[in-house]
């Protein structure tokens, strides 16, 4: 009998929490370039409830609600970097077109229920905007230094990018991660809020070895330079960009392949760039 009870206990409250205002999933898009759209989706169930409203922030900052009772329903307000496309937009989605740099920010979706029971649910996100590199990293010597003969010193510069591109070296297939061998340089600030970075590599000369440049932006994009470095001899080398698929279901970036040459010749030294 008492068992009994338990059990009734528990169906009782089951059923009570199945017909409560509740968040599904709150979808964001991890990351997207800037210019393209966002998707923001908000899926709810009400239960018994009525709904009275939808509100979206970005930031603490509110910049859409669906509000059914009004007529029309929907409204935007303005805020930096936020442009609602309302005719794509309604209580359980809201498109952003197009989306800047200052898109970025922790978005929130808060649904809200009528009387008698006035519940809410609210679930939240971030979304970070990017833009990508024009063009992918660039490998110089540096004259100076290379003068010196007993060690050839290389420079990665990376194209505008936000967020910051993060630079790597590897020789001969391996990362470099000895900091004696790096330089690291302060991130150049250019229009816009974008960036350019630059990381220094010093090898030693007297053997034919392969450096490859790899820049990474946020996790949707990374891409690499690859030189060969020899005494007096020219060998083959590539530089490719690479956009890879966002790990975000409302994101799909396609792929894209730039390819460009530059060599330079520093005394009996040859890098070669493709």
């Amino acid at each position: 009998m008492k068992r009994m009870f338990v059990l009734l206990a528990v169906l009782s409250l089951l059923i009570k929490e199945s017909l409560l205002l509740r968040i599904v999933r709150v979808s964001i898009p991890s990351h997207r370039l800037r210019g393209q759209p966002a998707q923001l989706d908000c899926d709810y169930e009400l239960g018994d409830d009525t709904l009275y409203s939808v509100k979206w922030y970005r930031d603490n900052e509110e910049f859409y609600r669906f509000m059914p009772k009004y007529d029309p329903p929907k409204h935007s307000y303005k805020l930096e970097g936020i442009k609602v496309d309302l005719s794509k937009s309604d209580d359980k989605k809201v498109v952003l077109h197009p989306v800047t740099l200052k898109s970025s920010g922790l978005y929130r979706c808060e649904v809200s229920a009528e009387a008698p029971s006035f519940a809410s649910a609210a679930g939240e996100s971030k979304m970070e905007v990017i833009y990508l590199p024009r063009e992918g990293p660039r490998i110089t010597g540096n004259e100076q230094e290379n003068r010196r003969g007993d060690s050839l010193f290389l420079n990665c510069t990376s194209g505008r990018s936000y967020p910051a591109t993060v630079l790597s070296w590897d020789i001969d297939g391996e990362k470099v991660t000895d900091p004696r061998l790096l330089v690291e340089y302060p991130p150049i600030q250019h229009a816009h809020g974008l960036l350019s970075t630059a990381l220094g590599l010093r090898v030693p000369t007297g053997r034919t070895m392969q450096v490859r440049c790899t820049a990474r932006v946020a996790l949707a994009w990374r891409e690499g330079s690859e030189a060969v470095v020899g005494n007096s001899q020219l060998a083959d080398s590539k530089e490719a960009m690479l956009l890879v698929r966002s790990s975000s279901a409302a994101s799909t970036l396609s792929i894209i392949l730039l390819t460009l040459s530059v060599f330079r010749v520093f005394s009996s030294l040859v890098i070669t760039q493709t």
